[in-house]
């Protein structure tokens, strides 16, 4: 049927937001309406001529099981699931007395909203798995020939806007659309409830369950404008873009990791990154001071680049960042005097407010031509408990920090990663390197061109395979090295360190990034 004429609804929110402007398109045009609950109750009350129906009258079945059977009845599926191109599917409703229904509004119990507080008992989230709406729901998105289903308020208005420009009928297209987004409804609510149910160790394991993925927009292109994108979220939206121009499918990658490695650490950071991998990392307790200690790493890198925090951004700090070309700025809030200033001076410069991510059992996702995979979040973080000395020769408490803090950074480095650092600041990164040591060199020539008088701890994401690199460093000031450890070729690594005089600490523990 190209289109068809909405002559009669059913009707059961949990969220009856905008309800209001369905009401009045049902009243407008004589719309009989079947309801359920607080939505019946709502409507009625707001519409007082409307022609409406609770469903256990129309049904003669009241609800039963403290209302877990309501809905879930012949006479509401049969009118929703009949194909009316279908002489036999007619004749079965006239003779069951049943007229079909031709508009399905519904939207879920608020599952998603309930299982994600703290405070929300198990049963409370259990109670909350909706059964009757997906019923419906799918009902109506499979017979979208005959039937149209809006599942969010979202909806509503261009929905009435297309009944009103047609007479009130719906347009097959339109139909075929919305049945689209209610399957893709249905299918990340059970996808929400699979994952509540699993552990995290069923799902990395032998668990069978699908990834919640909720799609927020499409983006204007991706890597490339050649490549259409668009942005997915895990039902937890954690920024919020408070000026600027829109956000790129790179801005988005590299403020995610901007923002993850400035919260791995206490004390007040700032993270400058770029093509995501850090080209500047640094810890002050005055912002302005790490902010540009960070640029100092690799100013030429930072041109364009994401400068993310993990305190509120002040007016000082900002003030040295309109010093130079800047596409992102993140941080957890931003001082008054700080917002306004950015604002007035750059119109197209990116302000992002974050929320913490500092929580549990996070997954991290990535594609292949073939896969999606799924892992674990690596979110290990060294302490001094987790460096074994391996060596003689020992390193003082501030070495030590250093050597904590360049293994940090190392993990959000692309892999091989060397991170040069001193006084808890990064003074060379070495990135992406097929070899160790062709990593080194690049993180050593970058310091001895910024930093020609430094004197730098060397962190290392995996394993030497070879002395060669710590033979690299006794050339260059490197005054200790902290690496995970594991190679076959540990003990001549290690020998090397004694007799260049160079300490070396393993953390048994290493941070591929791919």
């Amino acid at each position: 049927m190209s289109k068809i004429n909405i002559k009669k609804a059913i009707v059961s929110v949990s969220d009856k937001n905008l309800l209001d402007k369905i009401g009045k398109y049902f009243l407008k045009y004589g719309i009989v309406v079947l309801s359920t609950g607080g939505t019946y109750k709502f409507l009625k009350e707001n519409f007082p001529n409307l022609k409406i129906k609770e469903i256990a009258a129309f049904t003669n079945f009241n609800e039963i099981l403290d209302g877990r059977v309501k809905t879930l009845h012949p006479l509401i599926h049969a009118g929703i699931l009949a194909n009316k191109e279908n002489p036999s599917h007619l004749k079965q409703l006239k003779q069951l007395g049943i007229s079909p229904i031709d508009l399905v509004v519904i939207n879920l119990y608020p599952f998603e909203k309930i299982s994600t507080k703290k405070k929300s008992s198990r049963t409370e989230c259990i109670e909350n798995i909706d059964i009757g709406g997906p019923s419906m729901i799918r009902g109506a998105a499979k017979n979208y020939k005959s039937t149209a289903v809006l599942t969010s308020p979202e909806q509503y208005e261009n929905f009435i806007r297309e009944a009103e420009l047609n007479n009130n009928h719906i347009s097959l297209n339109t139909r075929k659309e919305l049945a689209k987004l209610a399957f893709c409804k249905t299918a990340y609510y059970d996808s929400l409830i699979a994952n509540w149910f699993l552990k995290k160790d069923e799902l990395l394991g032998i668990g069978q369950s699908s990834v919640p993925l909720k799609k927020e927009r499409s983006l204007r292109y991706g890597e490339n404008p050649h490549q259409k994108a668009s942005i997915f979220s895990f039902g937890k939206n954690k920024i919020t873009k408070i000026s600027g121009k829109d956000l790129s499918f790179n801005n988005i990658c590299d403020l995610e990791i901007a923002m993850e490695l400035a919260e791995q650490f206490n004390a007040p950071s700032c993270v400058i990154l770029k093509h995501g991998n850090p080209c500047g990392v640094a810890l002050n307790n005055r912002q302005t001071l790490a902010y540009k200690k960070a640029l100092l790493c690799d100013p030429i890198s930072a041109f364009g680049g994401v400068v993310a925090f993990n305190q509120s951004l002040s007016k000082s700090t900002a003030k040295e960042i309109l010093k130079l070309f800047t596409e992102v700025v993140v941080a957890p809030s931003f001082d008054d005097d700080a917002l306004k200033l950015l604002i007035n001076n750059k119109k197209n410069l990116i302000l992002i407010q974050y929320f913490s991510t500092r929580e549990k059992n996070l997954f991290s996702i990535k594609s292949t031509r073939n896969f999606l995979l799924v892992q674990e979040k690596d979110q290990l973080v060294v302490s001094k408990n987790d460096i074994y000395m391996k060596t003689k020769k020992k390193v003082n408490n501030k070495h030590l920090e250093d050597m904590i803090f360049g293994f940090i950074v190392a993990k959000y480095v692309n892999s091989n990663a060397i991170v040069l650092v001193e006084n808890l600041s990064t003074l060379g990164i070495g990135i992406g390197q097929t070899n160790r040591i062709a990593s080194a060199k690049i993180a050593i020539e970058q310091m001895k061109k910024n930093f020609p008088k430094a004197k730098a701890i060397l962190a290392s994401d995996g394993f030497f395979p070879f002395p060669d690199i710590v033979e690299l460093c006794s050339k260059n000031n490197i005054s200790g090295i902290i690496q995970p450890g594991g190679s076959l070729n540990d003990e001549l690594v290690i020998k090397e360190a004694e007799k260049k005089n160079i300490p070396m600490a393993f953390t048994r523990s290493r941070h591929f990034k791919h």
